[in-house]
């Protein structure tokens, strides 16, 4: 599918098949993705999940969603994207699920507060945010230079997708994906350029989501989310942020995976799926 959003942008959203058992869909679900990614990288995860319809959003500037040149990436934008994928997914009796990665959750979480009684629940790994101003400390630099430099430094050219699935194999952190969510990647996520690939979702374009952060108000957002909320986490540096927003969710819950990463439903989407199963049959979508 393809839907007008804000500001004339056209998010695509794509079909993500289930597990091919025969089970009838009795929840719907929106997958949302990280900076960078794309929705057809949660298709591997999607097709361990029985009974939920699953639909992947490219969010604007990412995947088959293009921005304006010298677009700014207001969160804010991301959620209206979110929402009027939303408006778009077939009609179920229930409300449906938000599933989200860093920018992703952050974005589910944006959206939801924004329209209260959009989502049924919500399933977020490691939601991007920033904590409030701590008035005894100096602010730090946010988001780090290095890390915007360095985003901007990515190689956005390959020979071909061949070329760029073995650059990816060989290093940190995508040499830990899955190897299907990793061949997804680099499927959707490069355009054909004549003797050429190139990053649908441009390093400068990335590296602006990021910076645009500072002024995204994720964590004010979160007392307005009355749905059920599961905040995932693995074990990486941002592990005190997480435990902190969960008690500011009416109805938020934790789930604690030591031996995983930031990228945990990527290396291992199997086992997220079973996840997000799981907290359904405890009655996470419920609401």
């Amino acid at each position: 599918m393809r839907i007008l959003s804000t500001e004339n942008i056209i998010p695509a959203v794509h079909a993500l098949p289930g597990p091919d058992d025969g089970a009838e869909a009795v929840e719907s679900a929106l997958l949302v993705h990280a900076t960078g990614f794309h929705g057809r990288m949660w298709g591997p995860l999607a097709r361990h999940l029985p009974g939920v319809d699953c639909h992947g959003i490219d969010l604007r500037g990412h995947g088959d969603t293009p921005a304006p040149d010298g677009y700014g990436f207001p969160w804010s934008a991301f959620a209206q994207d979110v929402l009027t994928a939303v408006d778009a997914l077939p009609p179920r009796a229930t409300k449906p699920i938000g599933i989200g990665h860093s920018l992703g959750g952050a974005s589910l979480i944006l959206a939801e507060a924004a329209r209260p009684g959009t989502f049924g629940a919500l399933w977020l790994y490691e939601p991007a945010g920033l904590p409030p101003a701590d008035g005894d400390e100096p602010p730090g630099e946010v988001p780090p230079r290095v890390m915007i430099e360095g985003t901007r430094r990515r190689r956005a050219v390959f020979a071909d997708r061949a070329e760029a699935l073995a650059n990816y194999s060989a290093k940190p952190p995508m040499n830990a994906f899955a190897r299907d969510v990793l061949a997804a990647y680099v499927e959707h996520g490069f355009a054909d350029e004549g003797d050429h690939v190139s990053l649908k979702c441009r390093p400068d374009n990335e590296a602006q989501v990021y910076l645009s952060l500072v002024d995204a108000n994720v964590y004010d957002a979160m007392p307005a989310v009355k749905c059920p909320v599961l905040i995932v986490r693995g074990s990486g540096p941002e592990a005190d942020w997480l435990v902190d927003i969960i008690g500011r969710f009416p109805q938020g819950e934790d789930e604690f995976h030591p031996e995983h990463g930031h990228f945990g439903p990527f290396t291992h989407p199997e086992t997220f799926a079973g996840s997000v199963a799981a907290w359904l049959r405890r009655g996470g979508g419920d609401a």
